[in-house]
C-alpha cells in the first residue's frame, strides 16, 4: 500500500496532463450550442439597440413639453402621426408635439422620453398628457444594452439559453465552441454478457458499460460504449488501439478474472505510457492510467459499485478538467447515524444517505451495485483513520 498513490495524488498526476492536452474547436449553428463551452472570446460586432427605443406603449415627447403637467392642468401636444413597429421614424418631434409608439418602437428624433398610455388622454389629433416626465424615461437608449467592442463572453463560458438569446440578438448564427470531448467506455472480462441475455453458469450481465457511458454522458461529454472485449490479452491490445484512436478518454471496467488488471496495464505500457498503476482507496485499489499518444486510459475496478465511487471521485474532476471547466463539488457537513470502521492505511469512500443534517451509512459488498440507489453521496475517510465514531462530521460529496 505504501507503494502506490493516494486519490489526491493520483487525480493531480490526471489533471496535469488534461492541462497539457489540446482541445479542438469546431463552428457550430446556435440552435447547436447549447451546453457547449466557447472556444473564444466574443466581442460585439454592433451596438444594440441599434436605434432609440420605447420601453412602453404611448406617446414619444419631448420632456421639457410636460414639466408642470397634471390632470387638473394637463399639457396638450398636438398629435403627429404613429411610428409602425419595425419601421423607422420618419417624422421628427417638434417643441409642442408628440407621436404614438408601441412598445420596442423606435423614438423619433427630438423626443427624450416616452409617455405612457395611462398618463395621457387620447383627444383626436390633440394628447392631453397628465404626467410630468423626465429625460430618458421608459426610453432605452442606442447602445444601452451592448456597445460595439464589448467582451460578451469569455472562452470557456458554458453556453445555455440567456447567453445564446444574447448572441441571437446580435445576429451571430455561428459560434466557435470547443469540440465535445469523446469519451469510450469498454468492459473487459471472460463473464459478462449483454444485459439483454440470460447469465449462465457464472456469467454475469454487463452493467458498468451503460453505468459508465451514461455517467460520462451526464457530465456533457460525447461518450460511447465500445463493447466488451474478454480477458485475452492480445484481443486486449487490438480492441485498446483501435478505440484510443476514438476518443479523447477512454475508460476500462475491468473483469474478474485473475490477472485481467495485470493485463490492462501490459497493455498499456505496450501501447503508449503509464501513469500510475494502484491507488490507497477502498474500493479501487486497482485504478490505473496511462496514455495512448494523446488519448487519456483510465482503468476502473470491475465491481459497479467501486466503478462508479472512483470515476466520481477521480474521473469527473478529469473530464472537467479536459473541458476547461472548474468542478465544484456539491457537499453538505452532516453527522454520521452510526459508526463506521475502516482499513487503516487505505483512504475509503463510503455511500451515505444524506438528509437534513444527518448522514446515514450505505454499506458495500464486491461486486454489489444496488447500495447505490440508496445512496446520494459519499465521504472520504482519510487513510490515517481506523473509522468514525457515531455523531462525527464530515462532508458528504453528494452525486
Amino acid at each position: 500500500m505504501l507503494q502506490v498513490l493516494s486519490l489526491d495524488d493520483a487525480k493531480d498526476k490526471l489533471l496535469t496532463f488534461a492541462q497539457k492536452k489540446f482541445v479542438f474547436s469546431e463552428r457550430v449553428p446556435l440552435f447547436s450550442c447549447c451546453g457547449r463551452s466557447l472556444a473564444q472570446d466574443i466581442y460585439s460586432e454592433e451596438d444594440l439597440p441599434a436605434f432609440d427605443r420605447s420601453a412602453v406603449d404611448g406617446f414619444a415627447v419631448a420632456s421639457c413639453d410636460t414639466f408642470g403637467a397634471s390632470a387638473v392642468q394637463p399639457s396638450l401636444l398636438c398629435l403627429t402621426g404613429e411610428v409602425k413597429m419595425g419601421e423607422r421614424a420618419q417624422t421628427p418631434i417638434e417643441s409642442g408635439c408628440c407621436a404614438t409608439v408601441w412598445t420596442g418602437g423606435e423614438i423619433p428624433h427630438g423626443a427624450d422620453a416616452m409617455v405612457m398610455l395611462e398618463e395621457a388622454e387620447h383627444l383626436g389629433g390633440m394628447v392631453a398628457v397628465e404626467h410630468a416626465t423626465a429625460p430618458g424615461r421608459h426610453v432605452v437608449f442606442h447602445g444601452d444594452d451592448v456597445k460595439k467592442g464589448q467582451l460578451l463572453l469569455r472562452a470557456g463560458t458554458c453556453l445555455g439559453a440567456r447567453e445564446i438569446g444574447l448572441l441571437a440578438a446580435l445576429g451571430m448564427t455561428e459560434i466557435s465552441v470547443k469540440r465535445r470531448l469523446r469519451v469510450g467506455v469498454l468492459s473487459t472480462g471472460d463473464e459478462l454478457i449483454d444485459p439483454a441475455q440470460t447469465p449462465v453458469g457464472g456469467q454475469i450481465r454487463d452493467s458498468n458499460g451503460i453505468m459508465l457511458t451514461l455517467a460520462c454522458q451526464e457530465t456533457g461529454a460525447d461518450a460511447a460504449f465500445f463493447g466488451r472485449v474478454p480477458d485475452d490479452e492480445a484481443v486486449l491490445l487490438a480492441e485498446l488501439s483501435k478505440a484510443a484512436g476514438e476518443c479523447d478518454l477512454l475508460l476500462l471496467s475491468g473483469g474478474s478474472s485473475a490477472g485481467a488488471k495485470d493485463a490492462a496495464y501490459r497493455c498499456l505500457i505496450k501501447l503508449g505510457e503509464p501513469l500510475f498503476h494502484g491507488i490507497a482507496l477502498k474500493p479501487g485499489k486497482p485504478t490505473l492510467a496511462g496514455r495512448i499518444g494523446e488519448t487519456i486510459v483510465v482503468g476502473l475496478p470491475g465491481h459497479p459499485a467501486a466503478a462508479y465511487l472512483v470515476f466520481h471521485a477521480l474521473v469527473r474532476p478529469l473530464i472537467a478538467a479536459l473541458k476547461s471547466e472548474t468542478l465544484v463539488e456539491r457537499t453538505v457537513r452532516v453527522r454520521l447515524t452510526q459508526a463506521v470502521p475502516s482499513n487503516d492505511g487505505r483512504e475509503e469512500l463510503l455511500p451515505v444517505c444524506a438528509f437534513g443534517e444527518e448522514a446515514e451509512p450505505v454499506a458495500i459488498k464486491s461486486g454489489l451495485i444496488s447500495p447505490l440507489t440508496r445512496a446520494n453521496g459519499y465521504i472520504r475517510i482519510p487513510r490515517d483513520t481506523e473509522g468514525l465514531p457515531k455523531g462525527a462530521a464530515v462532508d458528504a460529496i453528494l452525486f
